[in-house]
């Protein structure tokens, strides 16, 4: 798929799928989505892991990112996709809407509020894979894997745990489904 950038006041056609990064990479490999889900990538950026899976899949496709301006270029890009602009710590959606949500970039906001909020807009059985980079330098205030991990067990995600792809990982949990509860 290409896509338009604007670089000095010129436009070139990049292919989204080079600049996937290693975050994006490590979702996509543990993601468990299958033919006709409803996705959000809750910091989809310019959309490039919902290319990724536009290509692949029949899917409804969802974003949230920081700017009115940025979710127009996404919408307009992937026709039918669902993008807005939104905080983590608030996704505007209903309750149990995904199947999978997934987040390559950073936790920003209030841990706690962003866990819970994404088991509310998932569905029973599915699933939140967070993108989690195998070695970095924490700043003040992030928390660490573990910490992340036991945030959303107490979130009310079953079966998290973390799974390693190159440089960076994956933090998966699922939410519990009719036959778990």
């Amino acid at each position: 798929m290409l896509t338009k950038t604007q670089t000095a006041g010129k436009t070139f056609l990049l292919d989204a799928h080079q600049r996937i990064n290693a975050a994006m990479r490590a979702c996509l490999a543990w993601a468990a989505v299958e033919e006709h889900d409803k996705i959000l990538d809750m910091a989809c950026g310019e959309g490039q892991m919902l290319f990724r899976l536009n290509d692949q899949l029949r899917l409804t496709l969802c974003g949230m990112c920081d700017s009115a301006e940025q979710a127009r270029y996404v919408s307009e890009m992937l026709d039918g996709a669902d993008v807005i602009p939104g905080r983590m710590e608030d996704i505007p959606w209903r309750d149990d809407t995904f199947d999978e949500i997934l987040l390559s970039a950073p936790l920003r906001g209030d841990a706690r509020r962003v866990f819970s909020e994404v088991i509310r807009a998932l569905r029973p059985g599915g699933q939140f894979v967070m993108a989690s980079h195998l070695f970095f330098h924490r700043g003040e205030g992030e928390l660490s894997r573990r910490e992340i991990m036991r945030l959303m067990q107490e979130a009310g995600f079953r079966e998290v745990s973390y799974r390693a792809t190159g440089l960076c990982g994956a933090i998966v949990g699922w939410k519990k489904g009719k036959i778990d509860q």
